[in-house]
């Protein structure tokens, strides 16, 4: 996003396929991202507006400057799958696509959808020409064309030519030639006319690929249902976009009963109200699925009708409301929906909206705007599991939050952080949980302490590993070498999982700011770059980031790889029933990726574990492995000193 509202330009936002979720404070620009994804592909035909969107404080220079008109609000690249590549090589040609990703983007006071495609239009020109299969002499003509406009030009020539060529009309074989060479032009200008027409191949390929682009289905707290709505205004007002605002959402659900407001409105409106209420049921089941607070709530419907006299005294309905109450069959009593907890309203609203859409049947990005905002911490965990279950098994979700409660501290991954860094900068989203303020890090910081808190003890001295495999081989061989009478680890740190390794880098934004670290990593992974960063900015202590490579001096080198290959296939081939001996093995230097070549990627932890149950395996490890572990250990007590 780039020159919208708060934001300047955010860098790149890597989405995941599943949930992705947006942290950070009030204000941060959270609800400008969803809305900037939203305009990408909008029912509603809505636009980026300069006076309404563009940040207020550039608007006059960016307008004195003339630049505004180049500038692209929202701009996502997609990656194509198989099948629309396949597609567009059936149609276009193979080689067509030079790769696999596309930009998609809008502009400022402008309705179109633009995209760059990238297309080699020299090889789309060769696999026409191929294709028409032209007598041998037009086809080298025209076959050095590098562009569908001069391939045009070429067969317009060779029409000129054949025109002042044709001879004595009366010659018959001469007047046969010439109308075999017309009829092959010809058919190149209509093929090329099929094909792009007056478009560019840009155009043509991303006209085709249009049909695909996602649909992104917006829900904030605008769009929950009311408990009373007019159905005489709901009748006059023009249909929005399905989840925009509380009367759109009366709409899909109107829609799920098959019915409108002017049927409700009718006088036999009874068998209407009977589906409106088939359909609300069948809705509160699936609340109910996921929302554990009150399961003995169920919607019922009513029309309220205002009766008033005209001028002639006749009787006529000049209001018809859709009264949607709530019946708790635990208490007996019904109040207004409008009554009734935020959550179930909530819940309630937006499956109504969703599932209207999700019968179109269109592909679509579920965009979620602080969605249970006031729901308590357990209330949260229900939607949590809501969106993991029920939405994103169906399409991918990207949610905003400020609650610590709606961060799942197993899926880091899924973290992206949105902090308004100041006018000069702007909104950024960053996935580095190293590199933002203590404020807009609070929501993890709080989520990850609750977990923390449940699960771990946090000591003053903390050593990080990425798993629990590293846990139990330092634990047991630590303890091991310690009866030996040899080095073992310093009963002041405290062993701490962080669960894989692209989770330490936010572990130590979180604990390290006010606990003393130490990190031991994987040589090569995903995480040390940025640990190795953190390094450099003060946030570890030089000495406290440790690689296992540097114990047995290899560039890349996991835990696994302190044991000889002789030690270490024992234990995985007891853990998974195998028989690999070391000879099966391929090249390279890490034990784990010569395994996983062999037989795919594996559980860490089970060769771990044999060790666990059978600790006398320990006895028969070689001097070899002790002696890599005990360098390890002294190195890591070293940091106490």
């Amino acid at each position: 996003m780039r020159h919208f509202r708060n934001i300047i330009d955010t860098g790149s936002i890597n989405v995941e396929t599943d949930v992705t979720c947006l942290v950070g404070m009030n204000e941060a620009g959270k609800t400008a991202v969803l809305t900037a994804l939203h305009r990408l592909k909008p029912v509603d035909g809505s636009t980026f507006v300069t006076q309404h969107d563009y940040p207020r404080w550039m608007l006059a220079k960016d307008r004195r400057a003339d630049i505004i008109g180049d500038v692209r609000p929202i701009e996502a690249v997609f990656t194509l799958d198989d099948a629309e590549k396949e597609m567009i090589a059936q149609e276009f040609g193979e080689g067509v696509l030079t790769h696999d990703e596309v930009a998609v983007y809008r502009k400022y006071d402008d309705v179109t959808q633009w995209w760059d495609v990238p297309a080699s239009e020299p090889n789309a020109v060769e696999a026409l020409v191929q294709r028409l299969d032209l007598p041998e002499d037009i086809a080298v003509a025209v076959g050095e064309a590098r562009t569908f406009d001069d391939l045009q030009a070429r067969v317009r020539d060779l029409a000129d030519e054949g025109d002042a060529d044709a001879g004595d009309p009366d010659e018959g074989e001469v007047r046969e030639g010439a109308q075999d060479r017309k009829e092959a032009l010809a058919r190149v200008t209509n093929a090329v006319a099929d094909l792009v027409g007056d478009a560019t191949l840009d155009k043509a390929i991303s006209n085709m690929l249009s049909a695909y682009l996602p649909h992104f289905f917006y829900f904030g707290e605008y769009s929950v249902l009311d408990g009373r709505i007019d159905l005489l205004r709901l009748a006059q007002e023009q249909p929005q976009e399905t989840g925009s605002t509380s009367d759109q959402t009366a709409r899909s659900l109107l829609a799920l009963a098959e019915t409108t407001p002017q049927a409700l409105s009718s006088d036999n409106y009874e068998d209407r109200r009977a589906e409106l209420e088939a359909v609300s049921n069948d809705l509160t089941e699936q609340v109910f699925e996921y929302w554990k607070q009150n399961p003995s709530l169920r919607v019922r419907f009513d029309i309220d009708r205002t009766i008033e006299n005209d001028p002639q005294g006749h009787a006529r309905v000049t209001k018809n409301i859709l009264d949607i109450r709530v019946e708790d069959t635990r208490h007996h009593f019904t109040n207004n929906f409008s009554q009734r907890s935020s959550g179930f309203r909530w819940f309630f609203s937006f499956l109504a909206a969703f599932t209207e859409f999700e019968s179109r049947n269109d592909n679509l990005v579920i965009l979620l705007d602080e969605p249970g905002l006031t729901l308590h911490g357990r209330a949260q965990a229900d939607l949590l599991r809501f969106i993991n279950e029920r939405l994103a098994a169906v399409a991918p979700v990207i949610y905003t939050t400020h609650s610590p409660f709606m961060v799942e501290t197993g899926n880091l991954r899924r973290i992206r952080i949105v902090e308004d860094q100041g006018p000069k900068v702007g909104s950024v989203v960053s996935q580095e949980a190293l590199t933002v303020d203590a404020d807009s890090l609070f929501p993890l910081q709080a989520a990850l302490g609750y977990d923390v808190a449940q699960h771990l003890f946090i000591g003053s001295h903390n050593l990080l590993v990425e798993g629990p495999s590293d846990f139990l081989y330092l634990d047991l061989i630590s303890r091991h070498l310690g009866n030996q009478g040899r080095s073992r680890l310093d009963e002041r740190l405290r062993i701490l999982p962080a669960g894989s390794s692209s989770n330490i880098p936010a572990f130590v934004a979180l604990i390290g700011r006010e606990l003393e670290v130490t990190v031991l990593v994987d040589s090569g992974t995903e995480g040390t770059n940025r640990l190795e960063a953190a390094m450099e900015a003060g946030r570890i202590q030089q000495n406290r980031l440790i690689r296992v490579g540097d114990i047995i001096d290899a560039k890349h080198a996991d835990i696994e790889d302190l044991f000889t290959v002789e030690d270490y296939l024992p234990l995985y081939n007891t853990a998974f029933g195998r028989r690999v001996k070391e000879e099966n093995l391929g090249g390279g230097d890490r034990i784990v990726h010569r395994l996983q070549q062999l037989h795919g990627k594996f559980d860490h932890y089970k060769p771990a574990e044999v060790l666990l149950r059978d600790p006398k395996r320990i006895d028969g490890l070689s001097e070899t492995t002790l002696d890599n572990f005990e360098a390890l250990i002294q190195r890591m007590n070293r940091v106490l000193e």
